[in-house]
């Protein structure tokens, strides 16, 4: 994702003059190309993501669009005071990428794992919250994130992300889009873990259970009229996310669903419990062990169906 992430805002910075890139001491190999073609509009702050932020937030009221770029937890939770000051009180064109959120950096241990920055960047005024699920999303959601004037939040995976899309151009901010049709369940997912929602899918399938499954690019504004439409199709929603249970992604699909009256679907979340890691581990030892990889899913799926 990070590449593909970094590809787009080079090819959109040859239109746009007033792109500018600030990373916290982080992705020398990735942001390489940024840097060679303009390095007048590149700047490396440092480990220092508080000044980052605020050195963003000044560029971007002079006129700038800004990207800043650092690691998942350190471009977010070290910084909130600044994006909450700096940033978003004055709605400033900031869009904070955080790589690697979630577990990829597991073997760094908690102090490195992103999973409480949603609830953190959805609750912030003014604030949009991107979470692509592939590359090709990726790339759609910089270029969207370009198109607005207003602070956003690129959440992505470390690298290495399979395509889920076999396209994937025009990008809608708000709007959920279907990755898979059935009408026995419904999964709604965001961010590089979709690809568990993939594969459980595919494994639900073989069994006989056919499972609709929706990929949000968009946390924050989220796609009210199809989690509407859906929990009135659905006695059950089943939400997954690589981020805690409290105030991410299921949380803000079930204040839509709260707010329907009658009968109304039932949120089942698939994420972490509200526990910090405790262990250490690739990304894909830490899905399975705190149960949000395809072996989870399927096994929860199951469970209820029976």
């Amino acid at each position: 994702m990070r590449n593909h992430l970094i590809a787009e805002i080079t090819k959109e910075a040859e239109k746009n003059p007033n792109i500018v890139f600030l990373t916290g001491d982080l992705g020398y190999n990735v942001v390489n190309k940024f840097y060679d073609e303009f390095p007048d509009r590149f700047i490396n702050c440092g480990i220092s993501e508080q000044n980052m932020t605020s050195v963003a937030a000044g560029l971007a009221l002079e006129g700038k669009c800004v990207f800043t770029y650092s690691i998942g937890n350190f471009s977010t939770l070290r910084c909130i005071e600044q994006i909450r000051n700096d940033i978003c009180y004055h709605n400033a064109n900031v869009k904070i990428i955080a790589l690697a959120a979630g577990f990829p950096y597991g073997a760094l241990g908690m102090s490195h794992h992103a999973t409480e920055d949603i609830a953190c960047m959805r609750s912030l005024p003014n604030m949009t919250v991107f979470s692509p699920c592939d590359p090709l999303e990726t790339m759609a959601v910089a270029k969207a994130a370009i198109s607005i004037n207003t602070p956003c939040y690129i959440r992505i995976g470390r690298g290495g992300e399979p395509n889920i899309h076999d396209s994937f151009d025009n990008l809608q901010i708000g709007k959920a889009y279907k990755l898979y049709d059935g009408n026995d369940e419904v999964i709604l997912s965001t961010g590089a873990i979709t690809i568990e929602a993939v594969k459980a899918v595919q494994e639900l399938k073989k069994e006989g259970i056919n499972v609709s499954l929706y990929s949000f690019p968009t946390i924050k504004p989220i796609d009210e009229d199809l989690i509407v439409s859906l929990s009135k199709k659905f006695s059950i929603i089943y939400t997954l996310e690589e981020h805690n249970k409290f105030g991410g992604f299921g949380s803000a699909v079930s204040e839509v669903v709260a707010r329907i009256p009658g009968n109304r679907a039932c949120i089942k979340m698939i994420a972490l419990d509200d526990e910090y890691t405790s262990i250490v581990g690739d990304c894909s030892y830490l899905r399975h062990y705190y149960h949000l990889d395809a072996e989870a899913i399927v096994s929860k799926i199951k469970r209820v169906k029976l």
